[in-house]
C-alpha cells in the first residue's frame, strides 16, 4: 500500500523535474540563439491582423465622432460669419443711406441757394401706401409755417403742392397723382397746357393740344406761373412720347417727371408772393384741392420768350 500510494508522488516529482529542465533548457537556448524573440515574431505577424480586426470598431467610431465634431465646429464657424456678414451688411445698407441722404442734402443746398424766396425744408415721414392716392406725409406742419397749397420740391423738379396741414405734420399730393392738374409750359415751343398725374409714378398726361403742335419727344415741361401758386419756369417732366391720333380733335402727350418721386428724403416747400396782387387774390379765391395753382418764385424768362414767338407765329 505504501509502494502503491508513494507512486503519484514520485509521477508529480518527475514532472515538475522535466518542466525544469525544458525551462533552462529554453532559456539557455533563447539567450545563445535568440529563438523566442523570433518565434515572438512570427506570432505577432500571424495575430496582428486579428488584432486590427478587433481593434478597428472602436477606431472607426472614434473617427467618427471626431468628425462630427468638426463637422459642429465647422456650422457653429459658419452661422458665426454669416452674423458677421449680415451685420456688416446692415452697416453697409446704413452707410449707403447716409451717403444718399447727404447727397440729397447737398443738392437741396444748392437748390435753396438759387431759390429768392423762404422756404420751409420739410422730412418725409410716411408714404401714403394707397395705389390710387400719391401722395407723402411730411414731419412739419402749422407750427412750422407749413400752408395748404404750398409748392413742393425737390432738387430736379416739382414734386407736388401741399394739401393738408396738421399741427406737426402735413401732407403733400404728388403731381402724379390721378386727381392733380397743374398748368405748365412746353419749351422751346411756348404752349401752355396743363399737366394731368396718370396714376402712374413715372408718367404725367398732357392732353388737349393742339394737332400741329411743335411738340417733340425731349422738350422741358416748366410751370407756367398761371394760377400764382406755383413760380414760372420750375422744372416738372420732359417729354416722351406725342400722339396725333387722326381721329381725335387734340394732340396727347406723355411726359416723364422730373423730381425723385420715391427716393426723396427731404423736400423744400416753397413760400413765394406772388409779384401780381390780382393773380394773389385769384388764387386765393380758388379752390386748394383738386387742382394745381401757383405761387412765385425767381422765375426764369420763359414766358415773355414764348410770347414774342406766339406774336411772330401770328404776324
Amino acid at each position: 500500500m505504501s509502494g502503491a500510494g508513494s507512486m503519484p508522488g514520485i509521477a508529480g516529482t518527475a514532472r515538475l523535474m522535466f518542466y525544469s529542465l525544458l525551462a533552462v533548457s529554453l532559456m539557455a537556448l533563447d539567450y545563445r540563439g535568440q529563438y523566442l524573440d523570433r518565434f515572438r515574431t512570427i506570432a505577432t505577424g500571424l495575430t496582428e491582423p486579428l488584432l486590427l480586426a478587433v481593434d478597428l470598431p472602436a477606431a472607426g467610431v472614434e473617427h467618427l465622432a471626431g468628425l462630427l465634431q468638426q463637422r459642429s465646429t465647422a456650422q457653429q464657424r459658419i452661422q458665426a460669419l454669416e452674423q458677421d456678414l449680415a451685420r456688416a451688411q446692415a452697416e453697409l445698407g446704413l452707410l449707403n443711406d447716409l451717403f444718399e441722404e447727404n447727397r440729397q442734402l447737398r443738392v437741396l443746398l444748392e437748390t435753396t441757394e438759387r431759390v429768392r424766396t423762404r422756404h420751409i425744408s420739410a422730412e418725409i415721414g410716411a408714404v401714403d401706401l394707397n395705389p390710387f392716392a400719391h401722395r407723402l406725409m411730411l414731419r412739419r406742419g402749422g407750427r412750422d409755417g407749413v400752408q395748404t397749397g404750398m409748392p413742393a420740391v425737390d432738387a430736379f423738379g416739382v414734386l407736388g403742392q401741399v394739401d393738408h396741414v396738421g399741427f406737426l405734420s402735413s401732407r403733400i399730393v404728388l403731381i402724379t397723382d390721378p386727381d392733380h392738374a397743374l398748368p405748365v409750359q412746353i419749351l422751346p415751343s411756348g404752349e401752355r397746357t396743363i399737366a394731368y398725374g396718370s396714376g402712374a409714378p413715372d408718367r404725367l398726361r398732357l392732353k388737349d393740344l393742339p394737332m400741329n403742335t411743335a411738340i417733340e419727344a425731349g422738350h422741358l415741361v416748366v410751370t407756367s406761373g398761371i394760377g400764382g401758386r406755383f413760380p414760372p419756369g420750375l422744372p416738372v417732366a420732359v417729354i416722351e412720347a406725342v400722339s396725333r391720333d387722326p381721329g381725335q380733335l387734340f394732340a396727347q402727350a406723355i411726359a416723364l417727371p422730373l423730381a425723385e418721386m420715391g427716393r426723396n428724403r427731404v423736400v423744400l416747400l416753397l413760400e413765394a408772393e406772388p409779384s401780381d396782387p390780382e393773380v394773389s387774390d385769384r388764387s386765393d379765391a380758388e379752390p386748394e384741392s383738386g387742382e394745381a395753382t401757383e405761387t412765385g418764385i425767381d422765375s426764369l424768362p420763359v414766358e415773355a420768350a414764348a410770347s414774342d414767338d406766339i406774336g411772330d407765329d401770328a404776324q
